[in-house]
């Protein structure tokens, strides 16, 4: 009965015919519109300038403070090469490290990967920003360090890289260890315990004055850089598989 009575009334509604003349000039105006999906879609460099305001300005400031902090106590002039340089150049690389850690932390907090993996752009390509960001901003740091010691302490260029980048390295590999096995929670708890720990083994080898900075242990350091590297390499790849995104995504194309 409801459905003859609506179809009733709506019988009774006279639909007035449309100008056929506006109905042209929609369509001739239609087709002066160009439309260039792709032209609208943020380009690679965009969304990386476009992601590092999301960097919090703390670590910036902290990371900053902390690498002038560590140059100036390097090159101070009355600090001998055989004291404190090699120990302090190796603890910069991890808690440089740390810091990195602990925001990309941020973006691993409960909740936020899954929102993360239903976005246009895949958690893959945020984390991706993150880690060349810091990667290329310490690797600054490091060759400024490598070159004023070996220009005011004398000493050769090598030693300054391999005993700063090798801890930093075992830094990385523990926290992506961490990161691809822990829950999103407990992360920053874990991997401020490997810094921490991290940190106190150099310590340790330095006032037990344990002779590890020679040129006999070269080989030993170069070792154990590697199977670092190559450890990280396959953790972050792990960790690329697992945030990759949403796979089905729409793709407009990419803009010229």
């Amino acid at each position: 009965m409801i459905n003859r009575r609506l179809k009733k009334e709506l019988n009774k509604i006279e639909v007035p015919m449309y100008d056929i003349s506006k109905y042209e000039e929609t369509i001739r105006k239609a087709k002066k519109v160009k439309l260039h999906p792709e032209k609208l879609r943020m380009s690679n460099i965009e969304f990386f300038c476009d992601q590092l305001r999301f960097i919090k300005k703390q670590t910036w400031v902290l990371k900053t403070f902390f690498s002038v902090l560590m140059l100036l106590l390097i090159f101070t002039e009355h600090m001998e090469t055989s004291n404190w340089i090699w120990t302090l150049a190796a603890i910069a690389g991890p808690v440089l490290c740390l810091i990195n850690a602990n925001e990309i932390c941020n973006i691993f907090q409960p909740g936020m990967l899954e929102i993360q993996m239903t976005a246009k752009n895949s958690f893959s390509r945020v984390l991706i920003v993150r880690l060349l960001t810091f990667g290329l901003i310490d690797l600054v740091f490091f060759v400024v360090m490598a070159v004023g010691i070996s220009i005011y302490k004398d000493t050769a260029i090598w030693q300054v890289i391999l005993y700063g980048i090798v801890p930093y390295v075992i830094m990385c590999f523990g926290c992506m260890l961490i990161l691809n096995r822990c829950r999103e929670k407990y992360m920053s708890l874990y991997i401020e315990t490997w810094g921490v720990c991290l940190c106190c083994a150099i310590m340790i080898v330095k006032i037990t004055d344990m002779k590890i900075y020679q040129t006999a242990y070269f080989s030993i350091w170069l070792c154990t850089g590697i199977i670092a590297l190559a450890g990280t390499i396959i953790e972050v790849r792990k960790l690329f598989i697992r945030t990759g995104g949403n796979l089905n995504a729409i793709n407009y194309g990419t803009s010229l």
